[in-house]
């Protein structure tokens, strides 16, 4: 009789096309995956995988096994989130994936949700990679765009305004720009193309000649901190440039807007841990939106 237990393997060894791959997926060791493997092709009589230089290979009868391997695990998923929706006990851990850009705003405001909730510890996945919410890669999502799946729930929480930063030392001794829309003979802190379309990158497109880019960041916090040690000036959101008083802010409209989103999974807002975590999310956004929009007090 097949396991099902060892979908999961199969699925994983299939997204991921390596026992390492898999075995990091799962957290377990990679001799594990090979052997919950061997046993499923055993109980099955069929072949699932070449092992290939280059990896895992599927064969035709993993490829025809794998819509409805997913759809088992989306209904086992599914029975999971019901039985969790009836736990009432507001403890336990609530994974929460954001940017790393979010992640420092979110941190510095957990200590609020601690000192009500004790029993609940929030695990924050950043990164800028999309986690998959149906199948429990994490349970709540801040994003800076709206989902395109039906299945989950969206709302928009806030919205982050950008804005023109440079260190003290570096408005010391080169000046500021005027207008602030002429950079010209400034050095900039730019980014690189997996950041092209954020507000700032997309304003420093259109104001940037004549400048000097001084670094090229794929991370926004690297940008901040080139700015804070006085690179040049750089374009970031207002939530970390006006949280540090050795930033001069260069631009005292905005140069750009991006709104803030909540996702979560409808079965998952009913559990109480995981409901305890949206409302701090809510509350804290809507209290901090002067703030977070650039547009209230420093």
């Amino acid at each position: 009789m097949l396991d099902w237990n060892d979908l999961r393997f199969f699925l994983a060894a299939h997204r991921e096309r390596t026992l390492a791959g898999a075995a990091r997926t799962l957290g377990v060791e990679h001799s594990t995956v090979g052997r919950r493997l061997a046993a499923m092709e055993k109980a099955l009589g069929a072949t699932l995988f070449v092992r290939t230089p280059d990896g895992l290979s599927p064969t035709a009868t993993a490829a025809q096994m794998l819509a409805l391997a997913e759809e088992a695990e989306r209904a086992m998923m599914g029975i999971e989130r019901i039985a969790e929706g009836e736990d009432e006990r507001a403890e336990g851990i609530v994974r929460v994936t954001t940017s790393e850009t979010f992640a420092g705003f979110l941190g510095r405001r957990l200590a609020h949700l601690r000192a009500k909730h004790p029993g609940i510890t929030v695990e924050v996945l950043s990164g800028n990679a999309n986690l998959d919410l149906t199948r429990r890669e994490a349970d709540i999502a801040i994003r800076i765009a709206p989902t395109t799946q039906s299945e989950l729930l969206c709302r928009r929480l806030a919205t982050a305004g950008w804005s023109l930063y440079a260190a003290a030392s570096y408005v010391e001794a080169r000046g500021a720009p005027s207008p602030h829309s002429n950079l010209r003979g400034h050095d900039v802190v730019g980014y690189n193309e997996s950041l092209a379309q954020v507000p700032g990158a997309l304003w420093l497109a259109r104001h940037g000649a004549g400048t000097t880019v001084v670094l090229h960041s794929g991370s926004i916090p690297a940008a901040f901190n080139a700015a804070l040690g006085g690179l040049g000036v750089a374009a970031i959101p207002c939530f970390l440039g006006d949280a540090e008083p050795t930033l001069v802010r260069l631009t005292p409209e905005l140069i750009g807007e991006r709104d803030i989103f909540l996702v979560v999974h409808p079965d998952l807002a009913r559990v109480a841990r995981v409901r305890v975590v949206i409302d701090f999310l809510v509350a804290t956004m809507a209290r901090e939106a002067a703030f977070l929009s650039g547009r209230g007090p420093r």
